[in-house]
């Protein structure tokens, strides 16, 4: 049987973990959510449990909810686990809940890398603005990005796309592969050492589930061809869950995403475009926004080619999309402080009448 230690535990999580241990509750880190059923693996081996009632009513936000990757403490009653508690990450992959605006969602939770797969056949799955956002987003969690080139073994300009990915890569790793002929894939999956936690992420169809069962050196995972009217993927993926390589190192395949919405601040740009980050101190306005003012450093960029309209145009997008965000979140948070502000006046007002009597 698997120790814990094997699945990342740490003294980070113990730390936390310690006052309910001497409630008699026990730990496990979530392998696999289905419609809010989770299974667990703790020192007692597998187990499949769902959230207390407890938890339902303390919960906040969505957010809180367990997700693939998380530990949780948990109440084991017979076979089941009634989950109460969801430790503090150490990481995490999240993107804003389509159709809410401001609320956001936790696809997977501690991990140490972020797989950004693209698939080289052309159509929609090799896209350098959806990879900045990609990294974009890995970078909030606290993740470290790795881009993948899937399918290079049908790919016809290997070179061009190797070169367009890391003229937005920076420092980050770019690994050209073939789930189909294994190229690439024992330096790929040799990149990660053991103990770690590596999430795939990127749209359907890009070849993620065929290249986790080639780490894995089995067909675990449901595969599909693509549409040929546009070469989109279909959804083979409809959950997420962990699994375990031989290596040492744990994968998590999650579903296909049409359209990675943003969530987190506009600190996150900093690294995914460095470049105008070390423009823009130079700016002769502390406030630039890169627009129109004189003296900016980032419009200079433009003007003498070193950087690309649309990766700037990509940066401005990103910049509105997150500023709407932080708003959004600063305003919840501001009446959640009333809320909580309120509840105390009428306790102290409660406590004060009390006392009268």
């Amino acid at each position: 049987m698997m120790n814990i230690e094997q699945l990342g535990w740490n003294s980070y999580f113990a730390d936390q973990f310690r006052p309910y241990k001497e409630q008699g509750l026990s730990v496990g880190r979530v392998l696999r959510e289905v419609r809010q059923q989770y299974t667990l693996y703790s020192e007692q081996g597998l187990i499949s449990g769902d959230v207390s009632g407890h938890f339902h009513y303390t919960a906040m936000d969505r957010s809180d909810y367990p997700t693939v990757g998380d530990w949780v403490v948990f109440r084991q009653c017979a076979d089941y686990a009634q989950i109460e508690h969801v430790l503090d990450r150490t990481s995490g992959f999240s993107r804003n809940n389509a159709g809410s605006g401001d609320r956001e969602q936790v696809i997977v939770a501690n991990i140490d890398y972020l797989c950004i797969v693209c698939g080289l056949d052309g159509g929609r799955n090799f896209n350098l603005r959806s990879i900045e956002r990609y990294i974009t987003m890995a970078v909030e969690g606290g993740a470290q990005p790795v881009i993948v080139l899937n399918k290079a073994d049908i790919c016809t300009d290997r070179e061009i796309a190797l070169l367009q990915a890391q003229s937005v890569a920076g420092d980050i790793p770019v690994h050209m592969v073939s789930a189909i002929t294994k190229e690439g894939v024992d330096d790929f999956s040799m990149s990660f050492e053991k103990g770690s936690t590596v999430a795939f992420s990127g749209q359907s169809g890009v070849g993620k589930s065929s290249l986790i069962n080639c780490l894995l050196g089995m067909e675990t995972l449901k595969t599909a061809s693509l549409r040929e009217s546009d070469l989109r993927g279909r959804h083979t993926t409809t959950h997420k869950e962990l699994f375990f390589l031989k290596s040492g190192a744990m994968v998590i395949d999650t579903p296909g995403m049409r359209e990675l919405q943003l969530w987190g601040s506009r600190k996150s740009l900093d690294e995914t475009y460095s470049e105008i980050h070390e423009a823009a101190k130079h700016c002769r306005f502390r406030d630039c926004t890169h627009q129109n003012e004189p003296g900016c450093a980032v419009r200079e960029l433009l003007i003498n080619g070193s950087l690309e309209t649309e990766r700037y145009e990509n940066y401005s997008d990103m910049q509105t999309e997150l500023a709407f965000i932080e708003s959004k979140v600063d305003e919840k948070k501001r009446h959640a402080r009333k809320a909580k502000d309120k509840q105390l006046s009428k306790l102290i007002r409660r406590t004060m009448k009390n006392k009268r009597k």
